[in-house]
């Protein structure tokens, strides 16, 4: 009889514990998911940044630039720096609510010219970015390739309002379609690695190219309009969960990322 009643509460605990480890991987679950949105937001709400010229940056008004920034543009060492101020009324904005500084070093050498975006004090709806990414024009046949941009970065960091971080590292080409020497639309490819804010290994793969609309970005819409990925997340040695992004388009500059998690479920992310 005891032994009956032990078995009964072995098995009462049993099923206790295995129900709290599957509802512990299910949270682990969504919070993976929102973290690769949040990589998402910090990777693409800048993108367009990188592809003005020193010059429309020298010529444009606040109002111009994407976000509403003060423009401080430095002639001697090609510089510009976008300070945003957080509490501005911005057109192109769309509850981004960025705050704090972006600066732009154009670069110009024998066998590349470049752009290094660096990032200071720099918030994006609650989400800090720390680091710098260059964004590398190569030469071919002893011109520039003005149709390609080769993107990488190290220890590139994005710091949730809990103080939790994502470090990344990455490389991107991008390439450009052009009308009248004015970028109209970016084909992104690549791939990043790093850790998650819970410490574990991350990859990711571009599966298919993502594709921006210059004139969405521009407008402060920064989910591209097509795309899909490939994301990992190791657990142990052998054992890894993985979760598939699709970018897609809703109406004109609306896209939504359709994230597929490792257990099939979906969560739809908008801007």
């Amino acid at each position: 009889m005891h032994l009956s009643r032990l078995l009964i509460i072995l098995s009462i605990l049993l099923a206790s514990c295995h129900g709290d480890i599957e509802k512990n991987i299910t949270t682990d679950l969504q919070v993976e998911g929102n973290e690769i949105f949040n990589i998402t937001l910090a990777l693409d709400e800048s993108l367009a940044f990188a592809f003005r010229t020193f010059e429309r940056y020298s010529n444009a008004d606040t109002t111009a630039i994407l976000g509403c920034p003060d423009i401080l543009v430095d002639k001697d060492q090609k510089k510009v720096t976008l300070e945003f101020l957080g509490n501005r009324q911005c057109i192109n904005e769309i509850n981004l609510s960025r705050a704090g500084k972006i600066h732009l070093q154009f670069i110009n050498q024998g066998t590349f010219n470049a752009v290094v975006m660096e990032y200071e004090n720099y918030t994006v709806r609650e989400k800090t970015i720390q680091g710098k990414r260059e964004f590398r024009q190569p030469r071919v046949s002893n011109s520039l390739n003005s149709n390609t941009r080769i993107e990488t970065f190290e220890d590139l960091m994005v710091i949730d309002k809990n103080n939790s971080s994502s470090r990344i590292n990455g490389e991107f080409e991008h390439r450009l379609t052009m009308q009248s020497s004015v970028v109209t639309e970016i084909i992104s490819s690549g791939s990043l690695q790093g850790r998650n804010i819970t410490g574990r290994p991350i990859n990711m793969t571009r599966t298919q190219p993502k594709r921006y609309s210059i004139t969405c970005l521009e407008g402060g819409f920064f989910i591209p309009w097509q795309g899909s990925e490939t994301w990992q997340v190791v657990r142990h040695t052998n054992q890894a969960t993985t979760h598939q992004a699709i970018f897609e388009r809703e109406i004109e500059c609306l896209s939504i990322l359709n994230l597929t998690l490792h257990d099939g479920r979906t969560i739809t992310y908008r801007q």
